[in-house]
């Protein structure tokens, strides 16, 4: 896996692939409404369905980022999404 979970923690390795989206969601659930923490350092591309999950996560609880060096299109995303400019209902 691509993805490795540890407490609140999550870490993004290689090219995250769409088998990744169903027990990231897990996770996700598991932990909702606690401050989770996204290390993206070793991640070189993700999948939209696991940026879109982590989106919503924001949309309603607290999440950090960590980034590498260099910049990737899904940083440019994950930071310019505007969670009070979101309407969910």
């Amino acid at each position: 896996m691509s993805i490795t979970y540890e407490n609140n923690d999550a870490s993004f390795s290689s090219v995250i692939y769409e088998d990744e989206v169903v027990p990231f969601r897990d996770f996700l659930q598991e932990k909702a409404g606690e401050s989770l923490n996204f290390d993206f350092k070793e991640c070189e591309d993700i999948h939209l369905a696991i940026l879109q999950l982590i989106m919503a996560y924001k949309k309603n609880y607290e999440c950090n980022y960590t980034f590498g060096d260099e910049r990737k299109l899904f940083q440019s995303v994950l930071e310019g999404f505007d969670k009070s400019n979101v309407n969910c209902g």
